[in-house]
């Protein structure tokens, strides 16, 4: 870019590898570290579903200095990564990229857009301001449980698992990054593993785990029915993978699966804090997720 002073532009204006570049710098000193190569950006843009002409990036006297991500999925859009560069901090540059954010959702007709921020956050004050509501509190936890002898668990194909899915979805509604599109993808493209617990003829509770010998617990989703159902994978998980430490990203509270995981000794390592922007009223076709939901 050979502009002058501040600018606003879409993220297509940029190769990928200077996005990746923009956004280590974006993270830099973040509350829980997240630096990128270019094929760990990419399959974040891939899961996020990211639209580069709708994402935006800032620049001053030509130099990238903020990053916007935006991913889309129909009328709704989620904010998949926002910051600025240490050497830009506190000049009210995120407030100008938040401001032109929003306005090309507005642009592109995008009824409702979502984030999460970290509770401590202190830009959880930057988005109330361009308009978004605080909807509910979301949980990182942390959990290793020993071998349990039961193993009533199955490896189910995605579409056996698309159902109990959706079902979960009515009770507990993820978010952006564990909606099916997402967790689809894993299972296609990533080789991730599913892990299902019957009752009787039923699937009542789902994990879907990272390949084998990935070395990590980080789980792309888990669901339950009940909380029952969710003891039943917990238990399912301990047996399939010993000694492994799980880590579940973006748990609703008092979700089936957050009840159960409490009470069976998980450690709370990060409260974040969903917030979504209405923009437009939807359509009866269109998915309509309400504030609380």
């Amino acid at each position: 870019m050979n502009s002058i002073g501040m600018a606003v532009v879409p993220a297509t204006e940029f190769s990928r590898g200077e996005l990746t570049a923009l956004w280590n710098r974006a993270y830099e000193g973040y509350f829980v570290p997240i630096a990128f190569d270019e094929l760990r950006f990419e399959r974040h843009l891939r899961r996020g579903e990211v639209d580069l002409s709708l994402s935006r990036v800032i620049a001053v006297d030509g130099a990238a200095c903020g990053i916007s991500l935006a991913g889309r999925r129909g009328p709704r859009a989620y904010l998949a990564g926002f910051g600025i560069a240490g050497s830009h901090r506190r000049q009210g540059l995120a407030k100008q990229l938040i401001e032109a954010q929003t306005a090309a959702f507005s642009q592109a007709r995008i009824a409702q857009a979502f984030l999460e921020v970290i509770e401590q956050n202190p830009a959880r004050a930057l988005y109330r301001q361009a308009g978004f509501e605080e909807v509910r509190t979301l949980e990182v936890l942390e959990w290793q449980l020993d071998k349990h002898r039961r193993q009533a668990s199955t490896r189910p194909e995605p579409a056996a698992l698309q159902p109990l899915h959706s079902a979960c979805t009515a009770i507990s509604r993820p978010t952006w990054r564990r909606e099916w599109p997402t967790v689809l993808d894993a299972l296609v493209r990533e080789q991730a593993v599913a892990l299902g617990v019957w009752r009787h003829d039923t699937l009542c509770a789902y994990a879907v785990m990272p390949p084998a010998g990935d070395g990590q617990g980080a789980l792309l989703d888990a669901a339950a029915l009940d909380e029952t159902a969710a003891h039943e994978l917990l238990d399912a998980l301990a047996t399939a993978r010993p000694a492994t430490r799980w880590r579940l990203v973006d748990e609703p509270v008092g979700s089936p699966l957050s009840r159960a995981a409490s009470a069976r000794g998980a450690t709370l390592v990060i409260r974040q804090i969903e917030m979504a922007l209405t923009l437009l009223q939807q359509d009866n076709d269109a998915p309509t997720f309400s504030p609380r939901s």
